[in-house]
């Protein structure tokens, strides 16, 4: 049998720690007394470890030893189950029920009526209101009032002085499909004509203007949006001055649109004017119809692409400036939007159309306007438009570039005589204007932006420069080279309302008709401001100046506009 070393490892590892730290501390101090080299090296030497170990135990049998069962005795006597149906009736039971009653809550008021008034300066004074039905989902009704005069005017006193006086009552209603809407509208405009030569003290009763207009209308469209969408409209209006001059106008409106399939739809529009003008020479009917059906889709999210035809009729083909004596005219209609990320779009339009020009348009431009003048629509033969838009958060801007071939181009050029629109004699004389026609081309770069943050602050600018290249006429008389309005709105705590605006245009030739020179008119520049203050939901006050820098810059030759304005009034809700 072999002998087995049997060696305990920690001892052995804890002697060799011992040993290693004596032979370092002797060799430390044996290196003090080493003289020759070789003297105190440690011979080579070799350990070997073996470690055998085997257990060997014998082989052992397991004995398992089963529990006999306890005995037991039966139960005497044996025991027995029997099982009865158990059948119970509970009384009938009513219980009292009391709920909770909750007070009403009671609806907030509201202050959708209101009545403002106000006096200031140059004899001037206010009234507004409006008053309409209220919490009625299926129809409304209601009307508003204005008037705004001033006795006086910047030339002669009460010789330019003007009033505007307007009157509608509307209503609306909702059926099952459609909203049904209506209404009808009185406006009374008082002016004179003070483009007098200064020194001149005329009788103001025959210089008076007065436009009176009545007109009502009628509207239908879907109540809720779908596949089929649309809105019908038709109105009737009827326009007069203080002379011989009226104009009747019917006219009739039809938009829709059709989803096809995908993100395509079809769009149609049809406009017709039925017009009637009557002067002390002529009695002219001159009617226009509009037919514009176009196709739009978009491939994917980012390109709308919409493309149509622009088809419109006129009775008056044979006349006017450059006039091709046609009657049907075709236009193209196209556009294009990229959207290139949530910021940046771009667009592109290519349109044209027969846009109506009428003595209601006139008149709302042009005051002054002289009797007599003949009247056609502009041929706009072709428009193209193109920039881009940009959205971030609260800013949104547009810039672009416009440029339109336009034939039977109407401009406002002076005319003196000392006769009045009836053509009565007046003992002086005085400035009207007349129509006068010519096909021009228009390059107009525009840019307009809008600030808006929650409903703190507002602010809207828009800025167009205008450059014409005429045919025949020298100078595009009374038609401003640039133009710019900025608007500014701001809530401070609900309590003061202040809104603010610039208005400023400029480069206005005309032709003066005593001299037959070329003026350029001053440039305008318009600063107004308004504050209100709550006093609370309902009363308010507030204070409005117009025209602040007192600039009495002419709206067109010898017809300067009023200088400094101020007002002071209170509004009332209800």
């Amino acid at each position: 049998m072999s002998k087995v070393l049997h060696i305990d490892i920690a001892r052995l590892f804890r002697g060799l720690a011992v040993l290693l730290l004596a032979g370092f501390v002797q060799v430390s101090l044996a290196q003090e007394t080493w003289e020759k080299e070789g003297e105190g090296e440690i011979k080579d030497l070799e350990i070997e470890l073996t470690k055998e170990r085997q257990l060997t135990l014998p082989r052992a049998n397991r004995y398992f030893e089963k529990v006999p069962p306890r005995p037991f005795e039966p139960i005497v006597p044996a025991i027995t189950y029997e099982v009865r149906n158990l059948s119970y009736s509970s009384p009938n039971y009513v219980p009292v029920i009391r709920p909770l009653r909750i007070k009403q809550e009671e609806l907030a008021k509201l202050y959708g009526n209101y009545v403002s008034a106000g006096i200031g300066n140059l004899t001037s004074f206010m009234v507004d209101g409006s008053v309409a039905t209220k919490r009625d989902k299926k129809k409304l009704l209601g009307a508003d009032f204005f008037w705004r005069s001033f006795g006086k005017g910047p030339v002669g006193g009460d010789n330019s002085a003007q009033s505007d006086t307007r009157l509608t009552l509307f209503g609306k209603t909702l059926t099952d499909g459609a909203i049904l809407g209506g209404d009808l509208n009185y406006e009374n405009q008082r002016g004179y004509f003070y483009g007098y030569a200064p020194g001149l003290d005329p009788d103001r009763d025959r210089i008076k203007q007065v436009y009176e207009t009545l007109s009502a209308s009628f509207s239908m469209e879907n109540r809720k949006p779908g596949d089929l969408n649309y809105r019908f409209q038709a109105g009737y209006s009827r326009l007069k001055d203080a002379y011989v001059s009226s104009e009747r106008e019917m006219s009739v409106s039809l938009k829709g649109e059709y989803k096809a399939a995908g993100q395509s739809k079809f769009l149609l529009g049809i406009d017709a004017w039925f017009i009637g003008l009557k002067d002390s020479l002529f009695d002219q009917s001159r009617n226009l119809i509009q037919f514009r059906p176009a196709y739009q889709f978009k491939s994917g999210e980012k390109l709308t692409v919409t493309a149509g035809v622009n088809i419109a009729v006129t009775n008056q083909g044979n006349q006017g400036t450059g006039a091709s004596g046609k009657s049907l005219y075709f236009y193209p209609q196209a556009s294009l939007d990229y959207l290139v990320d949530e910021r940046l779009s771009l667009f592109a339009r290519l349109s044209g159309n027969l846009d109506k020009v009428n003595l209601h348009t006139l008149t709302s431009e042009n005051f002054w306007l002289s009797s007599n003048n003949p009247m056609f629509h502009t041929d706009r033969a072709i428009e193209l438009d193109a920039g881009a838009s940009v959205a971030t958060g609260k800013v949104r801007a547009r810039i672009g570039v416009a440029y339109a071939r336009m034939n039977n181009l109407y401009f406002y050029q002076s005319e003196r005589n000392p006769f009045d629109l009836a053509g009565s004699a007046v003992g002086f004389p005085f400035d009207k204007f007349v129509l006068t026609y010519d096909n021009a081309g228009r390059f107009n770069p525009y840019v307009e932006g809008t600030l808006a943050h929650a409903d703190l602050l507002t602010a809207t600018l828009r800025v167009d420069y205008f450059q014409y290249s005429m045919d025949t006429l020298a100078e595009a008389w009374h038609r401003p080279v640039y133009r710019g309005d900025f608007r500014l709105e701001y809530n401070l705590f609900s309590k003061v309302y202040l809104q603010a605006g610039l208005l400023f245009q400029g480069g206005m030739k005309a032709k003066d008709p005593g001299t037959a020179t070329v003026q350029t008119l001053s440039p305008a520049l318009d600063l107004n401001l308004k504050a209100r203050y709550f006093f609370s939901k309902q009363l308010s006050a507030f204070v409005q100046f117009n025209n602040m820098l007192a600039n009495q810059y002419p709206i067109y030759l010898n017809y300067p506009a009023r200088g400094f304005q101020a007002m002071v009034g209170a509004s009332w809700s209800f």
